[in-house]
């Protein structure tokens, strides 16, 4: 599935994308697998423009509900997420008890939230976050991956073998 969306708020811009996972980066089994059941894995970008002000609720919220919208009209869609370890994270209070996280293990526990929260606001049932974390050590340094898979229950089976293939491939 390919598709976008672009929010506008109090001078910053936001673009998030549905787009589809390639295949050939998977196992021949899971692409058959996902082939033969017609399932849809698209990857989830989340992508800030422009701004560095702190990202609102408000914002949170309507990401939240455009990628719920996208799910509900698509019953095989299983979302891959990956959580940006590049960019920073604007107006972060170096106080907080989450100052010392990576910015990208701070985003991973923030999509967490926001998913339950979103899906015990809207008392929605039958769908699970599969978050995933790749412990990668180079030159003596630890360094984390933190992914993310939504899928319907009914697709555990193949959430279960997506993330046994990006374990295999990490090499954990």
């Amino acid at each position: 599935m390919e598709s976008s969306y672009s929010i506008f708020h109090k001078g910053s811009e936001y673009r998030i994308l549905l787009s589809p996972v390639r295949l050939d980066v998977l196992s021949d089994k899971i692409s058959s697998v996902v082939l033969e059941k017609n399932i849809d894995v698209s990857e989830l970008i989340i992508e800030r423009i422009s701004g560095d002000d702190t990202t609102e609720q408000e914002v949170l919220h309507d990401i939240t509900g455009w990628v719920a919208d996208m799910f509900a009209n698509n019953p095989n869609l299983i979302i891959y997420y990956s959580c940006d370890d590049m960019m920073p994270i604007p107006s972060r209070n170096a106080n907080s008890d989450n100052s010392s996280l990576p910015v990208n293990e701070y985003r991973s526990r923030l999509f967490s939230h926001i998913f339950e929260s979103y899906m015990a606001s809207h008392q929605v049932t039958g769908v699970t976050n599969t978050p995933i974390r790749l412990d990668n050590y180079k030159n003596g340094r630890g360094y984390s991956i933190f992914m993310h898979l939504i899928a319907r229950d009914q697709h555990a089976n193949i959430v279960e073998l997506l993330k046994d293939n990006i374990l295999e491939v990490s090499g954990k």
